[in-house]
């Protein structure tokens, strides 16, 4: 079922006693999302201050996909089903449709259970062993594989894991007349097992544990290089901590993959696809005069970011003059945009886009703040990395999304306020760069 949706007018809200009386009326509906209040208005164009949106309210999307197909792991026919319905909701909006298939690993912990493995028994082989070079072999590989995994500059691991068949959406909206740019909206569609490490009292310190697990997969094969060349055994005891914490990590991907379950994921991220597919039906309505939209949907986001690099491989001459906006986890929490991006290496946001949304956030009625963001890698990093123009549009709690990858990412848990600032944020963006 679709409801109209009117997103809350930015020229209409008070920037005091309007946003507390919007925010009260946003907790006393938290606890069920629904029906918004009739008769809000759609946030005001540039060009045309008096036109106003209506759209399909993204709630409905984020409870289609997360009640009605529900869990969608990667490569999964939940996740096909997701696709399909994205596909027809697309082209009942006007756009232009691909699917275009791709194959991928089935979750991002079999490329690291690989990786772990192969580092520990390189260790066994110089600490117990006595095999030096077999073992500096061994942990150089892990590292090696390690480090491309998460630059997605490489991977080793995947081509020894069993892969399935997954999908991208890749909606076309024409330019009127001859475009000059291109704007890309992304979201993925897929949702995560959760695990152990997304647990409340953990996931804070989810990059710091990351951090010691690449600080170990680097010292590692340095300190069993040297025992290979000096003989030394001792440089194999001095790496039992390094080892221990990479067995550590091994553990808890193995207890991940055997006792957990995927979550329902509207929070991550139904409500980034609910958000695109409304902006989508506005953009529709009005087709921009000389930008030519692009609505991608990705896969396997949560097997590693699979999908946005199946994308950019195939289309990376139709981005050089691009403009993408990724938008993910904003079903709760405080929206933000990223200014940098990357658990490993830090990439700073497209300079264009980071300047454009600091001036929309200084619009009255949002509440939105730009910062850095690298607890997790999102679909941008790997566009980052090709220093194209993008940045993510994201909402967090105490530094992280909300209910990330746990059991409690559910419709329930979604805030309406949340969504909605999300949308008249990304709108006011588009609407600006394509003015």
């Amino acid at each position: 079922m679709c409801r109209d949706y009117r997103p809350t007018a930015l020229a209409e809200v008070e920037p005091s006693a309007g946003v507390r009386a919007h925010h009260q009326a946003g907790r006393a509906r938290r606890r069920r999302p629904g029906r918004l209040p009739a008769g809000r208005l759609g946030a005001a164009t540039r060009r045309n201050p008096r036109k106003y949106w209506a759209v399909t309210d993204p709630l409905d999307h984020i409870r289609k996909l997360a009640e009605g197909i529900g869990p969608r792991p990667a490569t999964s026919q939940a996740e096909r089903a997701a696709a399909e319905y994205i596909d027809q909701q697309l082209q009942k909006f006007g756009f232009t449709v691909k699917v275009e298939p791709f194959r991928s690993v089935r979750s991002f912990s079999h490329a690291y259970i690989a990786i772990f493995v192969l580092a520990v028994a390189g260790f066994i082989a110089a600490a117990v062993f006595d095999r030096g070079a077999l073992g500096l072999l061994l942990t150089g590989i892990a590292g090696v594989a390690f480090i491309g995994e998460n630059t997605t500059t490489l991977h080793l691991a995947r081509t020894l894991i069993p892969q399935g068949k997954s999908q991208n959406v890749v909606g076309r909206l024409a330019a009127r007349d001859l475009p000059r740019r291109r704007l890309v909206l992304v979201a993925h569609y897929d949702s995560a097992k959760s695990g152990v490490m997304w647990h409340p009292g953990l996931v804070r310190d989810f990059r710091r544990i990351f951090v010691l697990q690449a600080i170990s997969m680097v010292v590692l094969p340095i300190l069993i290089g040297i025992q290979g060349v000096t003989g030394e055994r001792l440089y194999g005891y001095i790496a039992i901590p390094f080892a221990a914490n990479i067995i550590l990590g091994l553990l808890l991907l193995l207890h991940r993959e055997i006792f957990y379950k995927h979550v329902a994921g509207a929070n991550d991220n139904a409500s980034g696809v609910g958000v695109l597919l409304s902006l989508c039906e506005a953009l529709a309505a009005d087709v921009p005069a000389d930008t030519e939209v692009m609505a991608v949907a990705t896969g396997c986001e949560e097997a590693g970011l699979v999908g946005m690099e199946k994308f950019l491989s195939r289309h990376k001459d139709d981005l050089g003059r691009a403009w993408i906006i990724n938008i993910d986890n904003v079903g709760a929490g405080e929206v933000s945009y990223t200014t940098a991006e990357g658990m490993m290496l830090k990439h700073r946001a497209g300079k264009d886009l980071t300047a454009m949304a600091e001036q929309v956030a200084k619009m009255p009625g949002l509440r939105v703040s730009g910062r850095p963001f690298r607890v997790m890698s999102l679909d941008t990093e790997p566009v980052l990395l090709r220093r194209l123009e993008a940045l993510t549009v994201i909402a967090t709690r105490d530094g992280v999304p909300v209910n990330w990858h746990r059991g409690s990412d559910t419709y329930e848990a979604i805030d309406p306020d949340a969504v909605d600032t999300a949308y008249r944020f990304v709108e006011a963006m588009v609407r600006r760069l394509i003015a």
